[in-house]
């Protein structure tokens, strides 16, 4: 999914926009994982200023070069946005919501000191802002619908789980103490959606048919969904239990 995202914007625009977008993208939603609020919003900066270039380039044909300081982000530089040809986009939804996350940035204790600290009501505003303009780049520069992008985006993230040990083809479980639901849990945090067949030879647990009741169980108790193919994948519910459990073994 991340290459597919890479590839779409890179079309838009080049290889190293859409780098320093996805990347800042994984950054922001990393920290946030790891309940660093602060981390998440300074790095919420970052994208910001990757997709401001992002749209100078669509609108204007050219963008401001990587490293070099780009226009002061206020009214007159909105305005122009607004008066450029182009996807309305462009022009107006994503530069506004852009200016509400550098100025939640800017202005609350997060690149400067201000009576409010980072928090997690803000961080939790920043991380879907940014996903929507994420998702809207890709619906206007794609084919792909609109519910099709937010699941493309959702998938973007492989979370680089500690506890968790891959070398070449080998994917381990390697933190202690774990029962055989909360390695479900753990690896399917990680993974995002994983066949059962590929999750037995990751646990390696020896009895097929009671790991499969177990996941059965899961899917009726809505904590995963165990499709017809074997695949499964974790419910908003089933999410909230494997947060609680991979927090657990993450050093924040």
């Amino acid at each position: 999914m991340e290459h597919k995202v890479r590839s779409i914007l890179a079309a838009a625009s080049n290889q190293e926009i859409s780098d320093v977008i996805i990347d800042s993208y994984k950054e922001v939603e990393k920290s946030y994982f790891l309940k660093s609020w602060k981390a998440s919003e300074l790095d919420a900066g970052h994208f910001v200023e990757a997709v401001r270039r992002f749209i100078e380039l669509q609108l204007f044909g050219a963008y401001t070069p990587l490293g070099k300081n780009l226009p002061n982000f206020n009214d007159p530089e909105m305005k122009r946005y607004e008066r450029a040809k182009g996807e309305e986009t462009y022009r107006i939804h994503i530069p506004r919501l852009l200016l509400v996350i550098y100025g939640i940035r800017n202005k609350r204790g997060v690149g400067h000191i201000s009576s409010i600290s980072p928090n997690h009501m803000d961080a939790t505003f920043v991380l879907s802002a940014v996903k929507w303009i994420l998702a809207d780049l890709v619906r206007v520069n794609s084919s792909v619908s609109p519910d099709e992008t937010s699941q493309i985006v959702d998938h973007i993230v492989e979370r680089a789980v500690e506890g968790m040990w891959e070398e070449g083809d080998v994917i381990r479980i390697i933190a202690d103490g774990l029962s055989l639901k909360e390695k479900i849990l753990f690896l399917l945090y990680s993974k995002k959606s994983i066949s059962d067949e590929e999750m037995f030879n990751i646990i390696e647990y020896s009895n097929k048919s009671y790991m499969k009741k177990i996941l059965r169980g899961m899917h009726s108790s809505r904590i995963l969904e165990y499709k017809k193919d074997g695949v499964c994948v974790l419910s908003p519910k089933g999410i909230a239990l494997a947060e609680e459990v991979v927090l657990s073994k993450v050093s924040v």
